[in-house]
C-alpha cells in the first residue's frame, strides 16, 4: 500500500501523524499537567504567605500584650477604671484614706483618645509609697504617668501628706 509513495511523501505524512499525535498528547495529558504544575505552585505561594502572616500575627499578639502591659487593657471603659482604682486604692492599704477623686479628662487625636484621672490620697509616708508601688506593679487597667507628694496645713493643725497620682489609658479610634 505505501509502495506507491515516494520517500519523501511518506516522511510528510509521518511528519503529519506525529504532530497529530503531538497535540493530541498535549491536550490530554501535558496541557493538565502544566495546569496542574502552575495551581502548585500558586498555592505553595499562598501557603508560604500564609505561614509569614501567622508568624506575624504571633509576634502582633506578643506586642499587644506587652502594649497591654505598658499602657492599660484594651477594652475596659473610662468608668472602669475609675471604679477600678477606687477599689484597688482602698485594698491595697486600709490606712490610706481617699481625699480627691478628679473627674476623668479625655482627648482626642486622629488615632488615639487618651482618658486621665487624677487620684488624691493621703496618709503616712511608708502607706503612701507601698499604694504608689502595688498601682505600678499590680494595677492594670491604667498605667500611672506621674505622681506628686505635697502636703497641706489646715488652720495651723498638723500637716497632712498627699499623694496625687495621674493615671492614663488609651483607646485606638480606629
Amino acid at each position: 500500500m505505501f509502495e506507491n509513495y515516494s520517500y519523501k511523501q511518506k516522511c510528510g505524512a509521518l511528519l503529519v501523524v506525529f504532530v497529530m499525535l503531538l497535540a493530541t498528547a498535549y491536550k490530554r495529558s501535558f496541557s493538565s499537567l502544566f495546569q496542574v504544575v502552575k495551581e502548585y505552585r500558586e498555592l505553595s505561594s499562598r501557603v508560604e504567605d500564609i505561614r509569614k502572616k501567622t508568624k506575624n500575627a504571633e509576634e502582633l499578639r506578643k506586642e499587644i500584650a506587652y502594649l497591654d502591659m505598658v499602657l492599660g487593657k484594651e477594652g475596659v471603659t473610662k468608668e472602669m477604671v475609675q471604679q477600678g482604682m477606687v477599689s484597688f486604692a482602698t485594698r491595697s492599704q486600709p490606712g490610706v484614706s481617699i481625699h480627691e477623686l478628679a473627674p476623668i479628662h479625655s482627648f482626642s487625636d486622629e488615632n488615639y483618645t487618651i482618658f486621665t484621672n487624677q487620684l488624691d490620697v493621703v496618709g503616712n509616708t511608708n502607706q503612701l509609697l507601698q499604694m504608689a508601688y502595688d498601682f505600678e506593679k499590680q494595677y492594670d487597667y491604667s498605667r500611672m504617668v506621674g505622681m506628686k507628694f505635697f502636703t497641706t496645713q489646715k488652720n495651723n493643725k498638723e500637716e497632712v501628706l498627699h499623694l496625687k497620682m495621674i493615671f492614663q489609658n488609651y483607646e485606638n479610634n480606629k
